[in-house]
């Protein structure tokens, strides 16, 4: 409001001052032609001194801190545009015209010339905003500690069963039987028999199942200027890192490793048992039906635990099996993490390492107890000073020696019941 009514007042101040100009070229005429003025002239001169004069004063725009802006946004809007505005052209926002310098004659606003904006706040102070005008003067302060996403860890660990490894090769004799239809001793059978009716004699199977340590390990040259000037202990650094990444690599390969040099993973074990899905299942879901073939496949289901890629979330926390007009939750949240989250009873880890969501893998039952995991030498570490010692660089070695395997040769045939269990299942791709 405060700018309109000065652009009024300057407006008015504009027009009297061409009022005079008429007035004195009408004076100066008559005294050229020697005559005295009209009674119409001298009506027009009295009608125009009855006119109070429109003095143009500042309006009291300090009065508003945002000088009618909603906010710097806004300002800097209209400042670009009367930038941007031709040589001549008036500034256009009212609310600019406080702001600006004027002419001499104390009216025009025109451009260029005509428009200064005045110098605003922090554009003529020292400040830690600019590094030129005083930043520089300002330390910098490094925190301790150090920041990392790292490995959410193996949900394995302590799950499987260890093996004690007295040398890199180590045997271990099993007994075969994974067919319950005659025996479940792996071929021992016993019957009634009648006073005086010699038994049928039976003899048991026996497998060896092995397993070889191999060597997973890690290598880093640090240069000596970073060791020595590191405010943190860079070798430590080293250390954590590689320790972390030989755990996600080991986890990766319980899940899909292909044996030989590497661990041999669930995924693909000769005893697995696929579960289907089902007819007509849309492409990237996972439904009741799913879970539930899931878990009646599952061998020694009370120790088994469900691993799922993080994908598979929004599909099993929508689950429920419905029970008349109400219904039942399958997938069950932990509590603020005293609890795990639970599926069918279960716990349900969430891993990256799982596939993702409709690809084979993106959700295992695993009773890891049926997994066998040696250590022949648990993580070692050394340094050298030798290996680039031309180049001033520090080498830098993790390693260990470990196995793992599931040991079941094939999924178990039940004494009754048409489909066999075991302690892997996984459900088919749905694409």
């Amino acid at each position: 409001m405060a700018g309109r009514i000065h652009e009024l007042r300057t407006d008015r101040a504009k027009l009297a001052k061409e009022a005079n100009s008429a007035l004195e070229k009408v004076q100066a005429t008559a005294n050229t032609e020697g005559r005295a003025l009209t009674a119409e002239e001298l009506a027009a001169q009295d009608a125009f001194a009855a006119v109070p004069s429109a003095a143009v004063s500042a309006p009291r725009a300090e009065k508003d801190p945002k000088r009618g802006f909603a906010d710097h946004v806004e300002f800097l809007t209209e400042v670009m545009k009367a930038r941007k505005a031709q040589d001549g052209a008036d500034v256009a926002d009212e609310r600019l015209r406080t702001l600006a310098v004027m002419d001499e004659d104390g009216l025009s606003f025109a451009m260029p010339s005509g428009f200064r904006m005045k110098a605003a706040v922090g554009s003529d102070e020292q400040g830690e905003y600019s590094d030129t005008y005083g930043g520089f003067a300002v330390p910098t302060t490094r925190a301790p500690g150090f920041l990392q996403v790292g490995f959410e860890g193996d949900p394995t660990a302590g799950l499987t069963q260890r093996i004690p490894m007295a040398s890199p090769h180590v045997e271990i004799m099993a007994r075969t039987d994974k067919d319950h239809s005659t025996s479940v001793a792996g071929g021992f059978t016993v019957a009634r028999r009648s006073e005086t009716q010699a038994p049928t004699a039976s003899r048991m199977s026996l497998e060896m199942v092995s397993l070889k340590a191999t060597t997973l390990a890690g290598l880093a040259y640090v240069s000596e200027e970073l060791l020595a000037d590191s405010p943190q202990s860079f070798a430590a650094l080293v250390d954590s890192g590689f320790r972390q990444q030989m755990g996600a690599v080991i986890l990766n390969e319980k899940i899909r490793g292909l044996g030989g040099a590497q661990y041999s993973g669930v995924l693909g074990a000769p005893c697995e048992v696929h579960v289907s899905k089902e007819t007509n299942q849309p492409a990237d879901t996972i439904n009741y039906k799913n879970v539930l073939n899931m878990r009646a496949r599952c061998w020694g289901y009370g120790q088994a635990v469900w691993l799922a890629n993080h994908d598979t979330l929004p599909e099993l926390a929508q689950m429920s099996l419905a029970i008349g007009t109400a219904g039942s939750a399958v997938f069950v949240p932990g509590q603020f993490g005293s609890t795990p989250d639970v599926l069918l009873g279960r716990p349900i880890v969430f891993s990256e390492y799982a596939s993702t969501l409709g690809d084979y893998g993106d959700i295992m039952l695993v009773n890891w107890s049926q997994f066998l995991e040696g250590v022949y030498q648990p993580i070692q570490s050394a340094e050298s000073i030798h290996v680039r010692f031309l180049y001033h660089e520090r080498t830098f070695k993790l390693w260990t020696r470990n196995c793992g395997a599931p040991w079941w040769r094939s999924a178990l045939t039940v004494n009754k019941g048409s489909n066999s269990l075991s302690p892997i299942v996984t459900l088919n791709e749905r694409a």
